[in-house]
């Protein structure tokens, strides 16, 4: 008994093939070659240029990342001038409750120091206190 539905071999579907489709491969075509390369030196103008780009952009970095204590403080004032004293009962205000410690006054004194060196409050003197009031950017960055 013969097999009527006989699968070609590997070796007969190859001779099937038309020999206009059996070009040679890119990869027999080429030679590859060992090309030797040089690093290039970096002139010390533009080493210098680029430390003052990266000395830059890390003070601009820095200038506007504010930490979460900053951003408390900032949003206490909502456009009033302020003074130490309600600075403090404003913003620990919504930390006691959560059991967080209260804004001692040495380290609020710290964050609004901090916050006017990156321009977002100033200070005044009035009568023998600072009272404190948003800057342009402040009231920017509070909105």
């Amino acid at each position: 008994m013969e097999k009527k539905n006989e699968e070609p071999s590997k070796e007969e579907e190859d001779n099937d093939i038309p020999t206009h489709h059996k070009k040679p491969v890119a990869k027999d075509l080429v030679t590859l070659k060992h090309v030797e390369t040089k690093k290039q030196e970096i002139s010390p103008e533009t080493r210098s240029l680029a430390q003052t780009l990266k000395e830059s952009y890390i003070e601009h970095d820095q200038f506007e990342r504010l930490s979460n204590d900053e951003i408390t403080i900032l949003e206490t004032f909502m456009g009033k001038r302020l003074f130490l004293e309600r600075i403090a009962i404003i913003a620990n205000q919504s930390r006691v409750p959560l059991g967080i410690p209260g804004f001692k006054k040495a380290e609020l004194e710290k964050i609004l120091e901090d916050l006017i060196s990156k321009g977002y409050i100033q200070a005044e003197l009035v009568g023998a206190k600072n009272v404190y009031f948003l800057t342009e950017r402040g009231k920017y960055r509070v909105q």
